[in-house]
């Protein structure tokens, strides 16, 4: 509750500074994640995904915002004969999505903009099956189930690098240009979890394999960051 408190009172103050004619970015990155620590220990994938951000700046050199984050870190796919139909296809994936408010300091402002970052958010761990028909003119889905599901607060910091492709023009409503270059580590919380190969048939019915640990990832991230 103290976490979610924390967030509360921080989403108002964002949302209060936009009433002011402030600068603002948003940005879209494609990232990787390396789950370290316990969590690495028990998923042996790397996580692919993508998060966003929006921010406003009350200084030039000083960045407050809210973003989201989404990937999944497992996959596994498994054909299967059910009686009286055709084969069937099972897809289990392990994902993880999270929102998290951020603050950004950047001292320069040049073509060159290193920063460092810091975020305090809550992320949704689950893994979820879908039962597809296997037939190459038929990919429907028979069934979709949430297998396991758990919620897990955290912080994270790191620094990145804005590259200038294009300065912008406000007058004319043009925005700023920067290719974005991050690295974070993630303190995440304890949580329950399941990882790939974590569901299996016993007398035809499924024993879940739930870990529990925190939740630490190390993630890199390239995208595109628009200022306006």
């Amino acid at each position: 509750m103290t976490t979610l408190r924390i967030l509360t009172a921080l989403s108002l103050l964002t949302l209060a500074t936009t009433t002011v004619a402030l600068d603002q970015e948003g940005g879209i990155r494609f990232l990787v994640a390396e789950p370290t620590g316990d969590f690495g220990d028990a998923v042996d994938d790397l996580g692919f995904g993508a998060s966003l951000h929006y921010g406003v700046r009350p200084q030039p050199s000083f960045t407050v915002g809210v973003g989201l984050q989404a990937m999944t870190y497992g996959r596994e796919s498994t054909d299967h004969q059910l009686p009286l139909v055709d084969d069937f296809e099972l897809t289990t994936t392990n994902n993880l999505a999270g929102g998290f408010l951020f603050a950004q300091w950047r001292p320069l402002t040049g073509s060159l903009q290193p920063y460092c970052e810091g975020r305090l958010g809550l992320n949704y761990l689950w893994t979820e099956s879908h039962l597809e028909d296997d037939d190459w003119w038929s990919d429907d889905e028979v069934a979709h189930e949430t297998n396991h599901d758990d919620f897990a607060g955290f912080w994270s910091a790191g620094a990145g690098l804005l590259i200038r492709l294009s300065g912008g023009d406000p007058d004319a409503k043009k925005p700023g240009v920067f290719l974005d270059l991050k690295s974070t580590y993630q303190h995440g919380g304890q949580a329950e979890y399941l990882t790939e190969g974590g569901i299996t048939l016993e007398d035809d019915r499924p024993v879940f394999a739930v870990n529990e640990s925190r939740t630490d990832l190390i993630t890199y991230e390239l995208g595109v960051v628009l200022t306006f």
